[in-house]
């Protein structure tokens, strides 16, 4: 059965653009998938605690060794992790700040990328995932301006391809995106965009 992890990472909760149309993008994937699981996990702003020196030391420890204040430490992230390799789909909704995500949202991947949790390293082998393939991952972004490709701010879109390289890294590498507005812009560019978000929805929702 399909389980869909949904992270929330806007600070306006209920007035966030992102969040709307991604429940919209998730009630259209409902009625395409009868029975899925839906686990909404919100990592806005004080949702998610980042790494402190403490769950960094935790974290380098051997599992076998860490202590019973190393486990709490690093229990949050453990719970993430686990909601991760659970999913057979992830969605991200989320506001592009400053050209790329959120710190909020930061906080939830250094939680989440771990070695021998949801990647590995050695010298022999190098790098690689452990996260199982064939996990899909949808993007669901708003911004202020338009950072489409072939326009002056394209450049400036960290946002995209931080998500996928960080996902791809654990073996997230089906990768889906939405343009959900360019609420700076004129308008009937404005206009346009939302029609683009809204049409892109409508397309990917029932057979993602």
């Amino acid at each position: 059965m399909p389980e869909l992890l949904f992270l929330k990472s806007s600070p306006r909760g209920d007035e966030s653009s992102s969040n709307g149309f991604a429940e919209k993008f998730v009630d259209n994937w409902l009625s395409a998938n009868p029975g899925a699981i839906v686990n909404r996990r919100d990592v806005g702003p004080g949702k998610v605690v980042g790494p402190t020196q403490g769950w960094v030391t935790a974290n380098l420890t051997p599992a076998t060794d860490r202590t019973e204040e190393q486990r709490q430490l690093l229990a949050e992230s453990d719970v993430y992790i686990a909601e991760l390799h659970r999913a057979t789909h992830i969605l991200i909704a989320t506001p592009m700040y400053n050209f790329t995500v959120p710190w909020n949202l930061k906080a939830y991947i250094d939680n989440i990328i771990r070695e021998e949790e949801t990647f590995f390293f050695s010298p022999e082998r190098g790098y690689g995932s452990l996260v199982k393939p064939g996990k899909k991952l949808l993007l669901i972004w708003t911004a202020t301006g338009d950072y489409s490709p072939g326009t002056p701010f394209a450049q400036y879109n960290l946002l995209t391809p931080t998500i996928a390289t960080v996902f791809g890294f654990i073996g997230v590498i089906d990768f889906s995106v939405i343009s959900c507005g360019s609420r700076g812009e004129a308008p009937e560019l404005a206009a346009a965009a939302l029609k683009e978000c809204h049409e892109g929805i409508r397309k990917l929702s029932p057979t993602w």
